[in-house]
């Protein structure tokens, strides 16, 4: 299992860390995507008059657990004494964001809580979510990293440029339950559930 052991080079910046973090468990291929997920989530947190600071923070420590093998998740989360939803039993990579924030903590130090919160939920999001929360979900969904430009990405685009945050969110949720779902998480059920009920998308 993989050990959670703080990172003491407090001298380097986040990046620095990071990437020493990921190199150090051969898996720095991940790098790219952390950046440039940081990097969108604090353009549209300062577009909408929120910590951009903790934005690029948050999306760089986002799936630091990638350094967690799928096949040892379920023990990582026992270990810790939290509790496996049924989705995640079936699909333990969705335990990947708690995992995050897990070692953004321990291994990183990082205690705003509103930055743990958006790292906790960057995959599914959830009811109640913060516009931190949505900020980096959405970062996330913008630059995914499979290679190609997301077919829902002009759409949801042009609501955030609308400054539409929840309407974005909605776009993306329905998209994902029409087309790309692969195991119904209760968290993203959840919050789609919540965003019908506050908000219509108007493209």
């Amino acid at each position: 299992m993989i050990e959670a052991h703080r990172f003491s080079d407090i001298g380097k910046g986040l990046e620095g860390q990071v990437l020493d973090y990921l190199q150090a468990r051969g898996q720095e291929a991940t790098f790219p995507h952390l950046v440039a997920v940081a990097e969108e989530s604090a353009k549209w947190a300062r577009f909408f008059d929120l910590d951009e600071a903790a934005a690029y923070q948050a999306g760089l420590l986002h799936d630091i657990s990638v350094v967690i093998p799928d096949e040892e998740r379920l023990a990582f989360h026992e270990a810790h004494h939290l509790e496996i939803l049924k989705a995640e039993r079936h699909l333990p990579m969705l335990l990947h964001q708690q995992q995050s924030a897990i070692l953004a903590k321990e291994v990183f130090q990082v205690t705003d809580p509103g930055i743990l919160s958006a790292i906790s939920c960057h995959t599914t999001l959830k009811a109640g979510a913060t516009s931190l929360d949505h900020c980096l979900f959405l970062a996330d969904k913008i630059k995914w990293d499979r290679g190609t430009i997301p077919p829902y990405c002009d759409d949801l685009t042009n609501l955030l440029e609308r400054k539409e945050l929840l309407q974005a969110s909605l776009l993306y949720l329905e998209w994902l339950f029409n087309n790309d779902i692969q195991v119904i998480h209760p968290w993203a059920l959840e919050a789609l559930k919540e965003l019908r009920s506050q908000v219509t998308v108007n493209l």
